[in-house]
Parts: C-alpha cells; sequence; structure tokens
C-alpha cells in the first residue's frame, strides 16, 4: 500500500545493497555515515545550505529536514551508481530505507529536489522523471517559487540553475560540440558523449529555443555548462515538457 508522495510504482531489479548507519545529514542530498563515508544522493540535486558567507537557498533547510525524517532510525540500505565516486570523493548512491522507499523519489515527488543526469549514473531516471513531473504539475516546493524559475540566457550566474536560451551558433569540433547563446552562454557536450548519448543531429539545435539545468560556471560575462546526458537539455516544442512547459 502506498502513502502520499512515499510510493515506487516500479519494481526494481535487486542489485548490491549494504547497511549503513547515519551519523550526520550535512543537506538534503548529502549525508556521512559513521564510518566517516560521505554519501552523495545520485541523480538529484537539492536547495544549497548556507556556505562561504552566502545565505541558504529557499527550501534548503526543508530538503535538509525530509531527509534527517525520512531516515530518522539512522538506518539507510546504500546502492552505489555505476560511476561510484565524484570529484569529492564522496560516494554517489542511490540511499533506500530498510522498507524500500527510495529516498530520492520522495525528494522529487515533495518538490525538494530536482532530477539530474551524468551519465553513466542514470539507472533510475525514468522514475526520477515521473516524481519531479509529478512535483512541478502539482506546483509543490521549489517548482512553486520564483526563484527556481528559468532563467534567461544573459541572467546566469554560478552554480547549479535552470536556464532558457535561445540558440545562436554551433561549432562542432574533433572533441567538443559548442552551442552558444549570443555572448552570454555555451553549453558544451563532448563529441563522444553526444554520439553515444543523444539521438539526434546537433545542427537540429540551430537557432533552436532550449532549456538547460545544471552546474554553470561563469567567467566575466559568460557562462558555460558542460553536459553529458540528454535529459539535461531540453528541446522547446519537441521534448516533453519540463522546464519549456507553457510553450
Amino acid at each position: 500500500m502506498c502513502l502520499l508522495f512515499f510510493c515506487s510504482a516500479q519494481v526494481i531489479a535487486e542489485t548490491e545493497r549494504r547497511l549503513g548507519e547515519v551519523a550526520k545529514f550535512v543537506d538534503g542530498d548529502t549525508l556521512i555515515l559513521d564510518s566517516g563515508e560521505a554519501i552523495r544522493l545520485a541523480g538529484i540535486n537539492t536547495p544549497e545550505m548556507a556556505r562561504d558567507g552566502r545565505p541558504a537557498e529557499p527550501l534548503a533547510l526543508e530538503a535538509r529536514d525530509a531527509l534527517v525524517a525520512l531516515l530518522a532510525d539512522g538506518q539507510v540500505l546504500i546502492e552505489a551508481a555505476a560511476q561510484p565516486l565524484d570529484r569529492h570523493d564522496r560516494t554517489l548512491a542511490y540511499l533506500f530505507r530498510p522498507d524500500g522507499i527510495h529516498v530520492q523519489e520522495v525528494l522529487l515527488r515533495e518538490g525538494l529536489a530536482s532530477a539530474v543526469a551524468i551519465a553513466p549514473n542514470d539507472r533510475y531516471l525514468d522514475l526520477f522523471i515521473e516524481a519531479e513531473s509529478e512535483a512541478h504539475h502539482a506546483g509543490r516546493g521549489l517548482w512553486a517559487l520564483d526563484y527556481y524559475a528559468p532563467k534567461a540566457e544573459d541572467k546566469v550566474g554560478a552554480g547549479y540553475q535552470f536556464v532558457r536560451a535561445r540558440l545562436s551558433r554551433i561549432e562542432m569540433g574533433k572533441k567538443w560540440f559548442s552551442f552558444s547563446a549570443g555572448k552570454s552562454l555555451t553549453v558544451l557536450v563532448r563529441r563522444s558523449d553526444w554520439v553515444s548519448g543523444f539521438d539526434y543531429s546537433p545542427a537540429a539545435l540551430d537557432q533552436a529555443s532550449i532549456a538547460v539545468r545544471g552546474w554553470f560556471s561563469k567567467k566575466k560575462t559568460r557562462a558555460t555548462l558542460v553536459i553529458n546526458h540528454p535529459f539535461m537539455l531540453e528541446r522547446c516544442g519537441i521534448s516533453p515538457l519540463r522546464l519549456c512547459a507553457g510553450d
């Protein structure tokens, strides 16, 4: 029987999971085990807590509190992602309660997280998309706040964001495909990642209206986003409506 926001409808293949004991909750998508191991929840991103003089993003505390409530008894089942470490040497994993509840799915359905896909870590992407879409359509959590509305291409800062843009230039190099919107935004995809993961020609994005999500870097007036999975780039009017909703 399913409770509101707490139902994994999919029957998932059993993979190796290990039991851990939570010692500390860092934020909505990171925790520390009693062994000292840092776990980063794969496939989602939650609002940032206050750090380095920057205030917390809206719903950051709520996301962390939801994670605390989900794992209140301290025990968690840990399923390693295909690529099991991030650049900070944290373990990337899918988390489950001992009763089978999928932690990432709950946070997505409550609108306290957004889905991300960084190949090869997309094991539960279909489930995560469905959960995020439910929250988005219901106007739940971050999807109800103007703060998280997709930014215009010339309003992008550094960090994780949603962005809308109209592409004006495509460059197809030997190693990288570059998609630019004026002088303010560039999206980069390795040629090898495009060939292995995208099912349309990069030329199809010529003058296209797009929406992207991910971690942007900023140098002077130009923001740059590097992606390696098609989920992170939405073709407005063609792709399933997520960030392009309203087109």
